[in-house]
């Protein structure tokens, strides 16, 4: 699959392990509301959504999208929990204008707080995924080529190595403020 897109939005995380599961979740919701071109939302996902959210706080995700235009330019990709290693080498071979990541990062916060964070000032060691990989030095490199963006979520539960899917109350709440601010870093809102 070709990555020749000015933005890239990736959700990183696994949706097996509760909160762990934001980005993807939330790449998938735009994929399908923002109506990609590409067509690559998960179903499975789409319908954890559809059915098992609150349906408040559904109706306040689809009213995000009411007369939102999505540019050519952006491509979203549910990155899963290989994107370090899989796809943030890539950016050498593309030119790309910003890079959004989407995931769940410890801070201190209150669980599902959400905010944008930019790789270069985090603490090493602030944004360690769940399976014990370092994200800000890829993400510190890549921003020598383009603009990076975290959209992080502070997580309630993430039960590695057990398996528990979905997302708890507060980081389920905090998806419409994550949208809000993804669509203002495409330029949307």
């Amino acid at each position: 699959m070709p990555y020749h897109s000015d933005i890239i939005v990736i959700g990183c995380g696994n949706v097996l392990f509760k909160d762990d599961g934001f980005g993807p979740i939330v790449v998938n919701i735009l994929q399908k509301y923002l109506h990609d071109k590409n067509d690559y939302f998960d179903p499975a996902v789409t319908a954890y959504v559809e059915d098992e959210f609150d349906k408040d706080v559904l109706n306040q995700i689809k009213a995000k999208f009411e007369g939102v235009e999505l540019p050519e330019s952006v491509q979203f990709i549910d990155g899963g929990t290989a994107a370090p290693t899989n796809f943030f080498p890539m950016y050498t071979e593309y030119d790309w204008k910003k890079l959004i990541v989407i995931d769940v990062v410890e801070f201190d916060a209150e669980p599902g707080t959400v905010k944008t964070f930019d790789p270069n000032i985090m603490q090493k060691g602030k944004y360690d995924n769940p399976h014990g990989m370092t994200v800000e030095e890829p993400l510190q490199e890549i921003s020598k080529k383009c603009e990076v963006v975290v959209v992080g979520c502070k997580p309630a539960e993430i039960p590695t190595p057990d398996v528990d899917m979905g997302l708890t109350e507060p980081v389920t709440k905090a998806i419409p403020k994550a949208i809000d601010l993804i669509l203002n870093e495409i330029g949307v809102k």
